[in-house]
């Protein structure tokens, strides 16, 4: 009697425990599921070039407008390692000049948020490249990665201003995710020798840090299980794992001089992030400048002389 016993209470436990299982990883493929369709995938039925969902809420299309620089430009393409075509815009400065900048712009923006800086750089007198980012504007793509495969892209567009242009010097800038993107394509082996230093401005330490800053702090949320599942789904549906995407790491093999600049009321992410990439980065020479008052990607907007003159007395070395 007391064998049965045990024995039906056993096998209702492992039922439940798989009933649980079960459900857990539903619930969790689910969650995941949107997640990654909702911060990553862009493009509606009415709209293939749409950005994510995340991003759209947040900026509506009349804000997404910015001027184009006033000088002379080109459309240049580019076909990406796993096939995507690609876009940028080449701005020419007024003068003759080897000086080059490609600027990388933020999670779900296109090359328009990059049309300010570029207007300063041009201002210096330097040849501009501003892509669209894979997933983003013009460039083919379904899925953002979050500066990971992005920064593959990066190389590429630097190695065909060093094909076009041998006698080039190179900086890559990025914003935000693109702060990432430039981070990732600086520790990159086939980077071309003619890139000589780089800019991140705000970027993360890493993907699946962020994310689990947000959940934790802005929305007081744990951060297991849900990042794991989130990163499961981000593996089987968008093609990366959130922990591809970390910068921290690429600054630590970077062979390229890196100025951090981040804005101390930034709060998407933390100050702490940059102090932490500029603590681990092992570069030839590396500078942290903190805009006061600056909030997450406005430190150009905020501190316009301090953040441009740091930015040109920092390259300057490496331009001649």
């Amino acid at each position: 009697m007391k064998k049965t016993i045990i024995s039906c209470l056993l096998t209702a436990v492992i039922t439940l425990v798989a009933a649980t299982t079960v459900f857990v990883m539903g619930a969790g493929y689910f969650i995941g599921n949107y997640a990654v369709h909702f911060g990553l995938e862009r493009g509606t039925a009415e709209n293939p070039q749409e950005p994510p969902r995340a991003y759209a809420l947040l900026m509506p299309p009349e804000a997404r407008q910015f001027n184009k620089p006033e000088y002379e430009n080109e459309v240049w393409d580019l076909q990406a390692a796993d096939g995507l075509q690609l876009e940028a815009t080449h701005f020419s400065p007024r003068q003759d000049s080897e000086r080059w900048v490609i600027i990388a712009h933020g999670y779900g923006c296109t090359q328009q948020n990059s049309w300010y800086i570029a207007e300063n750089y041009l201002l210096m007198g330097y040849h501009v490249l501003t892509p669209d980012l894979r997933a983003s504007g013009n460039s083919e793509g379904k899925y953002l990665t979050m500066g990971y495969k992005e920064g593959g892209d990066i190389a590429a567009w630097a190695r065909l201003i060093a094909r076009r242009h041998p006698q080039a010097r190179i900086i890559l800038h990025g914003v935000s995710m693109g702060a990432a993107t430039v981070m990732i394509a600086a520790a990159r082996e086939d980077l071309p020798t003619q890139t000589v230093a780089c800019i991140e401005d705000c970027g993360y330490t890493s993907a699946f840090d962020l994310l689990v800053h947000q959940l934790t702090v802005s929305f007081n949320l744990p951060a297991f299980p849900a990042m794991n599942l989130l990163d499961w789904r981000c593996q089987k549906v968008a093609g990366f794992s959130l922990h591809d995407a970390e910068p921290v790491t690429a600054v630590r093999r970077s062979k390229l001089p890196i100025l951090f600049i981040h804005g101390k009321k930034d709060t998407l992410v933390p100050v702490e992030m940059a102090e932490k990439l500029y603590k681990e980065a092992r570069v030839p020479e590396k500078k942290l400048l903190l805009i006061d008052g600056a909030i997450h990607a406005a430190s150009s907007q905020k501190d316009q002389e301090r953040y441009f003159q740091t930015v040109s007395d920092f390259v300057r070395p490496y331009m001649y």
